[in-house]
């Protein structure tokens, strides 16, 4: 009886076990179900309903499913999908720590963090979607455990920060979204670790900091999103890591400045977003290695300036977008500033102030198909402009202000030739006649000439000097003459509130003219570039040539030489350096002029590097006065330097005992050298030298001449020389020799005086004669007789009479008329009487002369009307001396 009660319970256990598990599998009553897939979305469920076991696919969103729901979820150990969209859940669901989940949707619901932890460590989920949670914190290691992810998203949240190695464990990570958050900084290594990341979207959020190296790690990321945020930059420093950069997109910034080379590392770019920012320029070196970019938006800037080079690298664009700027002067005035672009397909320049088109404005666009010029003011098209586009179908022009005079009428042709004519809706706005015509029916008849402006009068290119002012002069007239406007641009941008001074003048001709003049004062380096004239009516626009104005500084002096005192073979250093714009050449003179002993003998040496002037082994010859000029294209400055070199005193030559005979003259010589030039001091016996009639120095005292020796002038004669670097003294010994009795009778001296005065006119030294006069009256009154047979005589015939005159032979042989004292007779005598044969050669090359009345004996027997003088001259420039002596008369 007992066992057949236990068998019916187990019987019923069963039975109801089995009716449990029917029910547990079954398909939940409010949900839909399909194979493995479990829908209980948009339910209105408050919690989870009973969900079968083999349930993969769960979708509860839209229901207002608010607590922990796991409890109702950790026995569907077959889920591996996930989604709970809109719902009220403030806490990430335990459910998610499940091993074989892979994919979970938690969009739109109030989870407020990301928990470290949370997450087991053999995690399978692949795919995380947070968006539109109010996330504000993300612990630190909270994705450790998912390294199998490949996509997460945290679009539409709070974040304002993320830890640093948030993703070092994300490997597999391909997509991460952080869009629509608060992130002000991306510091630099924070996506460390994701180096399979090949998307990464960072729109609308603050962001105002890209750090160097906040990419680094990536190594396969081809889209990166960073529109609307507040960017200000781009610079090459958070480009590491974006070497496999496809697309990029920064519209809706505050992008002013891109630093050059910023895209060095991105040489793969295909697409380039930069809309809707505040570029201004575009330099040649702007988008310098994009080589490969097919994509290039630019519209919605400031830009007003282009560069010649700015797409040259661009070589394979294909797509160029530079709608609303400012670059209507890069077709009105550039020539062939797309040129490069051979490969360009689309081009739109609408909305950008055009005025007029150059003819080489799009030259080298041989493959574009389309042209957009719409939103344009544009007045003229010069004749050519759409020659090189040889594919061009589409072109975009809506002007209503078209100047169609003479020069515009080939464009009617081009455009039934070449282009669809459906996209142009061009008017005419000049002459009146066909006002508001549509371009497309104007006929050649109805043209007239230009009303534009004609510069006539271009701004010149100058040298501008720094603190002074500048003028740039334009002027333009046109036919007939109307008002005009004037613009003034630097570098290719507009000049901000110029200083300008307008005027209109009736030229020759009796045509009006308008004249603006740009006035830069106070010039200073940052006024240098190029400036143009834009001149502007109602019919059009012209550009005058660019002047460029070079800004210069006048030399000033950082180094200047300063005197110098050296002594002989030492080393002398002269210091100057000069400042200026441009740099100043730093020149040397010496004494005024390029004649430098030390070069010659390669002594001296300059360094310009260094600033110095070298002089070595400094000798006397090297003294003067050292000129530092330093010289540019605004002026010259010179500074002076005396060089002293010190050398001590010395002698010349050795000097020499002399002998003379009584009543003969003498020449005692102390020829010498030193620097400063010593003092000389002459001394006899011991005594200072008085200066009398017939002692007196010359040459710088370097020569004691003495006029008729007498026997008291013999004795030790001392030399004595000094300076600042010492003394020295040499000495010399004069014997004077009793005089030799000559015979001369009175009534002969006549004829001498005659002979003497005949002699003088051609040249012969009067010296002499008063010498030899003197000494004949001496030896006449001292010898009264002398045997004729002691003496050798020699006639000397006068002109006038043809008896002969007997003299000494030593009185003819230096007496003679071609003997002048100059060094040119045959046989040369010395000063002090001693025949030329016992005398030595000497040569100078500068004389020293000083003049004297005749001895009064000898004056009383010339004529009354015969004044002679005498002169003698030493030269003392080299050593040893010559003498010389001359003599003339106010009547020969």
């Amino acid at each position: 009886m007992g066992d057949s009660y236990l068998l019916l319970f187990m019987t019923i256990f069963l039975l109801v076990r089995a009716s449990i598990e029917i029910e547990s599998n079954d398909c939940p009553q409010k949900c839909d179900c399909l194979e493995q897939y479990v829908d209980c979305s948009r339910k209105n469920l408050v919690s989870v309903p009973k969900i079968p076991q083999w349930v993969e696919q769960l979708d509860l969103s839209y229901n207002r499913l608010s607590e922990n729901i796991s409890g109702s979820l950790d026995s569907l150990m077959s889920l591996k999908v996930l989604k709970l969209d809109k719902n009220l859940l403030q806490h990430l669901p335990d459910v998610l720590k499940h091993e074989k989940i892979q994919e979970v949707s938690l969009n739109r619901n109030n989870i407020g963090s990301i928990d470290a932890g949370h997450f087991p460590a053999n995690s399978s989920i692949k795919i995380l979607n947070l968006n539109s949670n109010s996330i504000k914190l993300i612990e630190e290691g909270a994705l450790n455990n998912l390294s199998n992810m490949l996509i997460l998203k945290l679009n539409r949240n709070e974040i304002t920060s993320l830890p640093n190695d948030l993703f070092k464990y994300q490997l597999n990570l391909r997509t991460l979204e952080l869009n629509h958050n608060k992130l002000h900084v991306i510091n630099g290594l924070l996506f460390q670790g994701l180096s399979n990341l090949t998307t990464l979207k960072l729109k609308y959020n603050n962001i105002d900091n890209i750090m160097d190296g906040a990419f680094f790690g990536f190594r396969s990321v081809n889209l990166l999103q960073l529109d609307h945020n507040k960017i200000k930059s781009i610079s090459k420093g958070w480009m590491y890591g974006l070497e496999s950069l496809a697309t990029l997109s920064m519209s809706n910034n505050l992008i002013k400045d891109i630093e050059p080379g910023s895209w060095e590392l991105c040489a793969n770019l295909r697409i380039l977003d930069l809309s809707h920012n505040y570029l201004i320029v575009i330099e040649g070196r702007t988008f310098q290695h994009l080589k490969n970019l097919e994509t290039l938006n630019l519209s919605y800037n400031n830009i007003a300036s282009i560069s010649q080079e700015a797409f040259s690298h661009m070589v394979k664009l294909r797509n160029l977008q530079l709608n609303n700027n400012k670059i209507s002067w890069t077709v009105e005035d550039m020539s062939g500033p797309f040129s490069k672009l051979q490969n360009l397909m689309t081009f739109s320049l609408a909305a950008n102030h055009i005025k007029s088109i150059n003819s080489r404005a799009f030259e080298g666009l041989s493959n574009l198909v389309e042209l957009d010029l719409k939103g344009n003011n544009i007045t003229s098209i010069q004749q050519h402009a759409f020659d090189s586009l040889l594919k061009l179908k589409k072109l975009h022009l809506n002007s209503s202000s078209l100047l169609c005079d003479c020069n515009i009428f080939w464009i009617v042709k081009w455009m039934k030739e070449k282009i669809d004519q459906k996209y142009v809706t061009a008017t005419c706005a000049y002459p009146a006649e066909v006002s508001g015509e549509s371009i497309s029916k104007l006929k050649e008849e109805n043209c007239g000439d230009s009303p534009k402006p004609k510069v006539v009068e271009h701004p010149k290119t100058h040298l501008a000097i720094k603190g002074r002012s500048a003028n740039l002069v334009c002027s333009a007239t046109s036919s007939p003459f109307s008002n005009m406007t004037f613009l003034w641009r630097k570098n290719n941008e507009n000049l901000s509130n110029p200083t300008v001074y307008e005027n209109v003048t009736l030229s020759v001709n009796s045509k009006s003219r308008a004249t603006s003049v740009l006035v830069i004062p106070n010039v200073t380096h940052a006024d240098s570039g190029k400036y143009q004239c834009i001149v502007s009516n109602n019919f059009g626009t012209t550009y005058s040539s660019k002047a460029k104005i070079n800004i210069v500084t006048f030399p000033k002096f950082i180094k200047t030489p300063t005197n110098v005192t050296v002594k002989t073979g030492e080393t002398v250093t002269l210091n100057c350096a000069a400042t200026g714009d441009p740099p100043p050449e730093i020149s040397w003179k010496k004494d005024g002029g390029n004649d430098f002993p030390a070069a010659r003998e390669r002594r001296m040496n300059v360094m310009p590097t260094d600033h110095l002037f070298f002089i070595i082994n400094a000798k006397t010859t090297d003294m003067g006065i050292y000129s530092c000029a330093a010289k540019n294209p605004a002026g010259t400055i010179i500074a002076n330097a005396t060089l002293s070199v010190l050398q001590e005193p010395s002698f010349v030559r050795v000097m020499e005992n002399k002998e003379v005979t009584s009543g003969d003259s003498v020449v005692l010589q102390c020829m010498i050298s030193g620097s400063p030039k010593p003092v000389i001091k002459w001394l006899k016996d011991g005594a200072p030298i008085v200066h009398t009639e017939r002692h007196y120095l010359t040459a710088d005292d370097q020569l004691l001449i003495i006029i008729g020796a007498e026997s008291g002038d013999a004795g030790r004669y001392e030399c004595e020389i000094t300076n600042e670097l010492g003394t020295k003294k040499d000495m010399t010994e004069l014997r004077v020799l009793p005089p030799v009795a000559i015979m001369v009778n009175e009534e002969d001296m006549t004829g001498i005086i005659i002979i003497t005065v005949v002699c003088c006119a051609v040249g012969t030294s009067i010296i002499w004669v008063v010498i030899i006069y003197h000494t004949r009256r001496r030896m006449a009154r001292a010898v009264p007789s002398y045997p004729t047979e002691s003496m050798k005589m020699t006639q000397i015939v006068h002109s006038d009479s043809d008896s002969p005159q007997i003299f000494p032979d030593n009185v003819s042989e230096h007496s003679s008329c071609k003997d002048s004292g100059t060094g040119d007779s045959a046989k040369q005598t010395s000063f002090d009487g001693v025949p030329a044969d016992r005398s030595e050669q000497i040569h100078f090359e500068t004389a020293v002369c000083r003049s004297y009345s005749p001895v009064p004996e000898a004056h009383k027997l010339l004529p009354s009307s015969f004044k002679p003088s005498i002169q003698v001259c030493v030269n003392t420039s080299v050593t040893p001396a010559t003498y010389s002596f001359s003599s003339h008369s106010d009547n020969v």
